[in-house]
């Protein structure tokens, strides 16, 4: 007898799963245990929880391109499923399966956070709670779950927003104008707008503006700072409430080089009041942009990565830089960061960017930086294609 083959066990690796997945289902949700249903020959293993006739939710794991998801597949024709990459815990797809087939058995809504397909509750899903609770198109929340499906309903694809965005709410107003609210791990909640404009650009929002009539010289709103329910607020108020507190960066961040090369400080001048630092100013022989809060400089090394000693010495210059309290670095290179540098950078919350040689387009280097950088995406890209 042959040893089996890679496609048998993965076969039974399968049929494993969904065995297991639906004994775990009638344990967790007995109230269910009658209408579960393990379809368990065929090309397509799924479990579904039976609700009229032939009707059910179910998962399953199916192919989108070139990429395997757990799906949750609803019964509604023409919407999109709940897709979740594959080493989610199945105890979170017993009880997501069981909320959505649970909701329509009681003909109610899907309850938050299941209805935003995610599995706990956040800032991000009482955001969006707060926005559907005020008429608001909620397009995507995105948390500990970060995939999501997208395009035509019979033929979706995977989207996946990595982490360096942080958590985010997608809401839509009227007129085509999208908001995005991003929760950010170190500079807290950030929010931008993208207008329904041929000029494809996102625009960043001032939140200590809007909020307070106050700028804030660092980009994002810490948590601690922020109430979840004034941004839904500010968000549901439209451009009335904020368009005058708006700048714009194209999306992708891109820009032809120019013709007759560029000037340095006016490059960073242009680009990082975008990022949310508004209290720069023109510099001098010292510094490329003079700030109350900041430490503008400028290092050469782009033959090599900055160390960290390097690094920990200019953090030191720009601290003592502060005549009533240190200063924080900002620290534009045309060179790249050693690991313990990029780790270092993070800790003394300096942010570091690179300059193209080419355009002097900023690039983020170290991860605080890269949270406040714009989003580069076009959101009509992931736009439901018609049923």
């Amino acid at each position: 007898m042959g040893f089996p083959t890679s496609d048998v066990l993965a076969a039974h690796g399968k049929w494993m799963y969904f065995s297991g997945f639906a004994d775990e289902l009638r344990e967790r949700h007995p109230e269910l245990a009658s209408r579960v249903h393990f379809n368990s020959g065929g090309p397509l293993l799924y479990v579904k929880v039976m609700l009229s006739g032939e009707s059910g939710v179910a998962l399953a794991i199916t192919r989108m391109g070139t990429i395997d998801a757990l799906t949750l597949i609803t019964p509604e024709l023409g919407s999109l499923p709940s897709v979740w990459a594959p080493g989610t815990p199945r105890e979170v797809l017993v009880d997501a399966l069981a909320a959505h087939a649970t909701a329509r058995l009681a003909g109610e809504p899907v309850p938050s956070p299941w209805r935003w397909n995610q599995s706990e509750r956040s800032d991000v899903t009482d955001l969006a709670d707060l926005l559907a609770g005020s008429g608001v198109t909620v397009r995507r929340v995105v948390a500990g779950n970060r995939w999501f499906a997208y395009g035509a309903p019979l033929a979706p694809r995977v989207g996946i927003v990595e982490g360096a965005r942080g958590d985010l709410v997608e809401a839509e107003l009227g007129g085509g104008v999208i908001v995005r609210a991003s929760l950010m791990p170190r500079l807290g909640w950030l929010l931008h707008h993208h207008a329904a404009d041929p000029s494809g650009a996102w625009g960043r929002i001032d939140l200590g503006v809007a909020l307070w009539g106050r700028s804030r010289p660092t980009p994002g709103l810490p948590v601690t700072e922020a109430d979840v329910q004034r941004i839904a607020e500010l968000i549901a108020g439209g451009p009335a409430k904020w368009s005058e507190d708006i700048v714009h960066a194209p999306v992708g961040w891109t820009a032809p080089p120019p013709p007759f090369g560029y000037h340095l400080e006016d490059a960073v001048l242009a680009q990082l009041p975008l990022l949310g630092f508004r209290d720069l100013g023109p510099g001098d022989e010292e510094v490329l942009a003079r700030s109350g809060t900041y430490h503008v400089l400028w290092r050469a090394g782009r033959d090599r990565n900055l160390s960290k000693p390097e690094l920990e010495r200019l953090n030191g210059v720009a601290a003592a830089a502060g005549s009533d309290r240190p200063k924080r670095l900002i620290l534009v290179t045309d060179g790249r960061l050693s690991k313990p540098a990029a780790a270092f950078a993070d800790q003394a919350r300096a942010f570091v960017f690179h300059a193209d040689p080419e355009t002097g387009r900023l690039e983020a280097v170290n991860p605080l930086a890269r949270e406040a950088m714009p989003p580069w995406d076009d959101p009509r890209k992931h736009d439901p294609e018609p049923w």
